[in-house]
């Protein structure tokens, strides 16, 4: 007996479907793979509808009432589905759009930022069933409250990766970029794409501020066991390969990776401890308050919390300051025990990452990078390190040149990359 085709995911970001041109040759990629197996494409608002949403919500209200913003922002993708829709149409395709509730992604309550909790394919399953394309507006949900949700930035990766694992199918990301570099193209000429990587050192370039997939998605993907195939909506000549992302072998230690993220703000709160009086309930509560602004490199101890945020990771970066201060407002209230010292927020970094495994042990990749940044006369700020990266903080004039500098003395000299 034969086995029917495994169904596929397909993900479109912004700028592949930006003008009705670019939409109408996505359309015709999905119509190829279509013709041989049940497709499900996720789509994003086109090009930098998104923004232009938030700009007008804040021209109306600042900040804007969280409900009514995602109530606005689903509508962009809303617009491309539809009009996806009508362009597998017009090559003779039956295609059906479907909101993120329609098609069943059931979110928690958080507005801006939800997490998926199920996805209930049944529609989705039926629409395939009946020989349609479905293709679902990416970035969005709907709570167990029945309240329309967003997913946050880099939401309709997320989206694609949770319909891929209810279906059982294939997840397809498609972007400007024919898969994942080790160093991003747009600023190192040298930048080589890599065939495979895990989903540990993908989390790890996502959160270090690599764009072409979000952390959520890949966190995500490893969760259930998706591989995830990234590659070019619309390949150069002579670039028509990919990255499959997937739960690889355990890789040797060393480099794998440089990626750069240039707008960094870095959050410190020391405390004021009474004498004798612990304030380890403080410390506590000011870690999990600041832990759901989506800090990186996080660290609690007994003086206080500190942590980065990446703005590539936020839609909010402009109201952090006064969120931080509400946090603050709130925990200093019910106790006696202690208060807040120090409050440091500068938001006028760049951080540097390598990524790659056992970092925290190849202390020689550490010293040459250092050795890198000094031979270039760019001071160092800051280091962060985890089992996957490591952060190296500089101001953020010094990006580009730093970036450059790094990848070219540590991946193409092959002195401290992984075999």
């Amino acid at each position: 007996m034969i086995e029917p085709p495994r169904p596929v995911v397909m993900k479109f970001g912004g700028s592949s479907v930006a003008d009705f041109d670019r939409m109408r040759r996505v359309a015709q990629i999905i119509a190829a793979t279509a013709s041989e197996r049940p497709t499900v494409v996720v789509v994003s608002a086109m090009g930098k509808t998104t923004d232009r949403l938030v700009t007008d919500a804040r021209a109306l209200c600042e900040p804007p009432a969280p409900r009514e913003l995602d109530m606005l922002l689903t509508t962009g993708e809303r617009t491309s589905m539809a009009l996806l829709a009508l362009a597998l149409h017009g090559l003779g395709h039956t295609a059906i759009s479907l909101t993120g509730s329609q098609c069943g992604v059931i979110t928690d309550h958080q507005h801006g930022r939800a997490r998926i909790i199920e996805v209930r394919p049944f529609r989705i399953l039926d629409e395939l069933a009946a020989g349609h394309v479905v293709v679902v507006g990416g970035f969005q949900g709907v709570s167990y409250k029945r309240e329309v949700t967003t997913l946050g930035r880099g939401g309709s990766d997320t989206s694609a990766v949770a319909l891929a694992a209810a279906l059982g199918a294939d997840c397809e990301i498609y972007s400007d970029v024919d898969g994942v570099y080790d160093g991003d193209p747009r600023h190192v000429d040298a930048a080589a794409r890599l065939e495979e990587l895990g989903y540990e050192q993908m989390q790890a370039l996502s959160r270090a501020g690599a764009k072409v997939l979000h952390a959520r998605a890949v966190e995500l993907a490893a969760e259930r066991g998706i591989a995830i195939y990234a590659r070019a909506s619309f390949p150069e000549p002579g670039k028509s390969g990919q990255t499959v992302i997937r739960n690889n072998p355990a890789a040797p230690t060393g480099v794998r990776a440089v990626t750069c993220e240039r707008q960094v703000i870095e959050l410190r709160l020391r405390l004021r401890l009474n004498p004798g009086a612990p304030a380890s309930k403080l410390v506590t509560a000011l870690g999990r308050g600041l832990g759901g602004l989506g800090l990186a490199y996080l660290q609690i101890d007994e003086r206080g919390v500190s942590g980065l945020l990446f703005a590539s990771q936020r839609d909010d970066v402009e109201t952090l300051e006064s969120q931080v201060g509400r946090i603050v407002d709130q925990l200093e209230q019910p106790t006696a025990s202690a208060g807040l010292e120090l409050i440091e927020y500068r938001g006028d970094l760049a951080a540097l990452t390598l990524v790659g495994a056992g970092l925290e042990e190849r202390h020689d990749a550490i010293t040459q990078a250092l050795g890198v940044l000094e031979a270039a006369n760019i001071a160092l700020r800051g280091i962060r390190t985890d089992g996957q990266s490591v952060a190296l903080l500089i101001d953020r004039a010094h990006a580009t040149l730093a970036t450059q500098q790094v990848h070219h003395a540590m991946l193409r000299s092959n002195s401290c990359r992984t075999p």
